[in-house]
């Protein structure tokens, strides 16, 4: 049992928490999302009504820095549709008479992309006003890239003395440092897994023998080949890799196949990363080891939470977190390695040590709002041992699945308006009548979809290919817990069958990962769709799949070209095996109803309403309700 890499999407899903904001905001200070976070009309508001405090004079310079930061977080936050503030102009704006102030210079050091100028401004800011923490994480940065030890220990220190670091993020840290072997390299990503360890091994003496390295940092030109050239690797240039994120990859690499160390990842390294090494990747606690020979990394995780890390945080919170959403994030980092030594412990017969997991397990996730979700990896299911009845066939349930990796298959299709009924109609036969009213799918007025240019075409002209409605049509307009629940019943379906063409014991049907979801559209391909294409026409102009082209020329070879305005083939979701399938025979990756993953709120893959360019397999469409444009796809890990 390597890892459990189907976990790592859900549990390190960016927590983002939108508590209520009147109308009449007051602004309030705006904290590094490192401390707390906040959705995007949050920010936005806030950015607003610092917007208006620059103008009062009084407190001027702060008012400047908050309303840059607002601004700054609500467009990291923005989804597409989103508002985005245009910070060279608010940097632009600044009036000149606040230079010679610590807000005016850290603005500048904040929004800088030059290295040299971007530390000029951070020095310039700290030389103002050295008190000021705001710039001791940053003045850290800039003494580890200078390689001065003394100046980030000094830093380090005072943060830790002002409470900065909450005691559940150092508890983190320090599990991440327990997680390595003696003289590791540990290779980090963020602020809140990188700056805690740091001041533990200066300020507190822990674990000095490894090497934490934040990939970040390392692409910083001079800071990397001092780096590369202390550690004996060879270098690398940027000039050589035109996107950030391969030369993050090639970072990587090159520390786990030239170092002459043992090689660690975090476990909140970005998930790229994750995939790229994947096969090499072994989980060991809270990181990664880096080893391309196999070995029972079970054992060094049960002996890791036994007996080396903190975990009374876990359990219960004995004093105030000033982090506390942060960390809730953070700490859902802990859950693939607990759940898979869960696992351990059930298929060993040590059954006592598995049930003390559990209320672990539940602590983490509701402090994190995931309840709902991880009772499918807990195994819930308080009715599976009562009798029922159903017409769902179980080879039906096998017949539609492809394989995609070992133990884990995809559905060949969307789930379809026919097995979703078949679905309804076993809650109605079992009396589920609680289930059967949140699982129910209520019928989309399709014409009233259409923009008006296309309002007097007919049924005819406008379901050439199929109704949406059809059996064999993708099912859409549910919500992410009806399918969650759908999951959970044709488990207990499948697992209560006695059926002698049965073909596997026990299985779990559920929502895939983002990570499994796009692996599986890719077809072991890296093109942006799933045909393994660049392009979403083909050398005749032929569109290849069900998106919103209805505005663009048909191609060439497109015959009674009056009758599909759609130019696609369809307005809506079309049959479920239309189009061509990928490499795994999976068809619909891209279009026709966007696919629900683990994570509530995030489908996949675009749908019939987006565009191409919003219909790759890397794509993301946001919902926050039932909508026609999205349906799911169901896997099924085989146990």
């Amino acid at each position: 049992m390597k890892y459990l890499i189907c976990l790592i999407p859900l549990f390190i899903s960016s927590l983002v928490y939108g508590d209520a904001h009147p109308g009449n905001v007051e602004p309030v200070k705006i904290e590094p999302i490192t401390k707390v976070t906040y959705d995007h009309s949050f920010y936005a508001e806030q950015a607003e009504a610092w917007k208006e405090q620059t103008t009062n004079g009084e407190n001027e310079a702060d008012a400047w820095l908050n309303y840059y930061k607002a601004a700054r977080y609500a467009n990291m936050f923005a989804d597409s549709l989103a508002k985005k503030y245009d910070l060279d102009a608010i940097v632009g704006s600044m009036p000149t008479t606040m230079a010679n102030t610590f807000e005016f210079n850290y603005i500048l050091y904040a929004h800088e992309n030059d290295m040299t100028a971007k530390y000029q401004h951070l020095l310039r800011a700290h030389d103002l006003a050295p008190e000021r923490l705001d710039s001791y994480h940053s003045m850290i940065n800039y003494y580890v890239v200078e390689g001065n030890d003394e100046m980030v220990a000094k830093y380090g220190k005072a943060l830790f003395e002002a409470g900065e670091f909450p005691p559940s993020l150092m508890a983190w840290n320090y599990n991440v440092l327990a997680s390595v072997e003696k003289n590791a390299i540990l290779l980090t990503h963020g602020d809140n897994d990188t700056y805690p360890a740091w001041v533990l091994q200066q300020v507190k003496n822990t674990r000095n023998d490894v090497e934490v390295l934040n990939i970040s940092f390392l692409m910083y030109d001079e800071y990397r080949e001092r780096v590369f050239s202390e550690m004996g690797l060879i270098p690398i240039s940027s000039d050589d890799y035109p996107s950030y994120q391969d030369m993050y990859l090639a970072i990587a690499r090159r520390f786990a196949q030239q170092a002459d160390r043992p090689v660690y990842f975090a476990t909140s390294i970005p998930q790229f990363i994750r995939k790229e090494l994947g096969d090499s990747l072994y989980l060991v606690g809270m990181a990664f080891k880096y080893s391309e020979t196999p070995f029972d990394n079970v054992a060094f995780l049960k002996n890791n939470f036994e007996n080396k890390f903190l975990k009374d945080h876990l359990r219960i919170q004995l004093e105030p977190d000033t982090g506390s959403n942060v960390v809730a994030n953070m700490n859902m980092h802990y859950l693939p390695g607990i759940i898979t030594l869960r696992n351990h412990y059930v298929d060993s017969g040590e059954s006592t040590k598995a049930g003390d997991l559990v209320p672990i397990i539940r602590t983490i996730a509701k402090k994190a709002g995931k309840e709902a979700y991880i009772s499918q990896y807990l195994g819930d299911n308080n009715s599976d041992n009562k009798e029922f009845v159903t017409a769902i066939s179980v080879r039906s349930l096998q017949k539609g699945m492809a394989v995609v990796r070992k133990n884990l298959y995809a559905g060949i299709t969307e789930v379809t308006n026919e097995q979703y009924d078949a679905f309804l109609m076993d809650l109605l036969k079992n009396k589920e009548f609680e289930l059967l009213d949140k699982c129910k799918s209520p019928k989309t007025n399709w014409r009233s979809l259409l923009p008006d240019k296309f309002q007097h075409l007919s049924d005819a002209q406008l379901f050439t290919n199929g109704h949406p409605d059809d059996g064999l049509a993708p099912v859409q307009n549910i919500s992410h817990e009806a399918a969650v629940e759908y999951c959970k019943w044709t488990t207990k379906v499948y697992n209560n069958s006695t059926d002698k063409k049965k073909e596997y014991g026990k299985v779990k049907f559920r929502l895939p990962s983002e990570e499994e979801w796009e692996y599986a559209a890719h077809g072991e391909r890296t093109a942006p769709y799933p045909w393994g294409g660049f392009y979403y026409r083909n050398s005749k102009g032929c569109f290849l799949f069900n998106t919103e082209v209805s505005g663009e020329e048909p191609c060439d070879d497109c015959s009674d070209k009056a009758k599909t305005p759609d130019r696609d083939g369809s307005f809506f979701p079309v049959n479920g095996d239309a189009y061509f399938p990928n490499d795994f025979g999976l068809y619909n990756c891209s279009g026709n109803v966007a696919e629900m993953i683990d994570v509530q709120g995030v489908a996949k893959g675009g749908s019939w309403e987006d565009r191409p360019d919003d219909s790759k397999i890397i794509s993301v469409k946001k919902y926050t309700a039932p909508s026609p444009a999205i349906g799911f796809r169901v896997f099924m890990e085989v146990k």
